[in-house]
């Protein structure tokens, strides 16, 4: 393991989508060793308090260092660490590469993989046919016009079980980039062209989420200002991620990308609909509609459809300099 070829398998994991754009992970080389540690100080302890979400992200960026190794004809095996640490970084797990791998198809998708958050192209039924052929033992794809006008109903509810909590809304406003002379824009956090936001949108953001939104919460605007039902009702499908009952979440993480590159090939954007899964009842309903098989459970789910002609969006990434600890 040299440090360029190092530095090349950690430009690649570091495209793996985290939580709020936040980008945990951070490596280390050791000799032949690499260690994979935690950066506590980008926690979000309101949308993720027992930070099972962090621990996605952590294992999304190990599966996308996992497909970078495999272009090098190695493979990448891991033990957890058995110490928490101290300080700011906690040790996740310790990285072993063997030679001998067989590179794997979903890594041509990563550079072009990114959230989606505008409206879809419309669904054609060879659309909707499509994302059928995305049901597998992790995924259950719904294409039914009515049943996602359903969904999106709840994801629109469930959503604003968050969103009307004052510190919910100022941690997401923290890692909102909503003006281009944002000293973060294209380093990380949500910024509004990866959110598809005009200039109104922007400013209209900044107003709802901010100041403005206990006045219009007792108007009964803020709902309806926030909502993304149209958005939804228009995806070709609905994918519902689901995973085994009681599995550790850096497992639950590695799933989740590969399924997220499987919705990338198969032609589709997608848009992540966590409140789904986070709100208890939400994720009980849709577990009930889609009938979700037993001992799973509702990790996450996307709306998904094809994208209009755009042209795509610089990556906000932070730089090797801080991701090299």
């Amino acid at each position: 393991m040299t440090p360029d070829l190092f530095r090349r398998l950690v430009t690649q994991a570091s495209l793996a989508p985290s939580v709020h754009n936040v980008q945990p992970a951070r490596w280390r080389l050791e000799g032949e060793t690499v260690w994979l540690f935690e950066d506590r100080r980008v926690r979000l302890p309101a949308a993720d308090p027992t930070g099972h979400d962090a621990a996605m992200s952590l294992g999304a960026a190990f599966e996308g260092m996992a497909m970078a190794a495999a272009q090098e004809d190695l493979r990448v095996s891991f033990d957890p660490a058995d110490d928490e640490g101290t300080g700011d970084l906690r040790p996740v797990a310790r990285l072993t590469f063997t030679l001998g791998a067989t590179e794997d198809p979903l890594v041509q998708h990563v550079a072009a993989r990114q959230s989606w958050r505008g409206t879809f192209a419309t669904a054609t039924a060879e659309d909707r046919q499509t994302a059928e052929a995305l049901t597998d033992a992790d995924c259950i794809a719904v294409t039914g016009p009515h049943t996602i006008r359903v969904i999106a109903k709840l994801l629109d509810m469930a959503s604003f079980t968050f969103t009307v909590r004052d510190d919910f809304r100022a941690e997401l406003m923290s890692w909102m980039r909503l003006r281009r002379d944002h000293p973060d824009w294209g380093r990380d956090g949500l910024n509004a062209d990866a959110m598809r936001l005009g200039l109104f949108d922007r400013i209209g953001a900044k107003v709802v989420l901010g100041r403005g939104f206990r006045p219009l919460l007792r108007c009964g605007l803020a709902e309806k200002l926030l909502s993304e039902e149209e958005k939804t009702a228009g995806a070709a499908a609905i994918l519902v991620f689901h995973r085994p009952e009681g599995e550790d979440p850096f497992d639950s993480g590695r799933a989740f990308y590969r399924a997220w590159l499987r919705i990338e090939a198969a032609g589709f954007g997608a848009a992540v609909l966590a409140a789904l899964a986070d709100d208890p009842t939400s994720a009980e309903t849709l577990a009930a509609m889609v009938e979700l098989p037993k001992g799973r459970r509702i990790v996450s789910a996307f709306r998904i459809g094809r994208r209009p002609q755009h042209a795509p969006f610089p990556a906000a990434r932070r730089s090797l300099d801080e991701l090299i600890v």
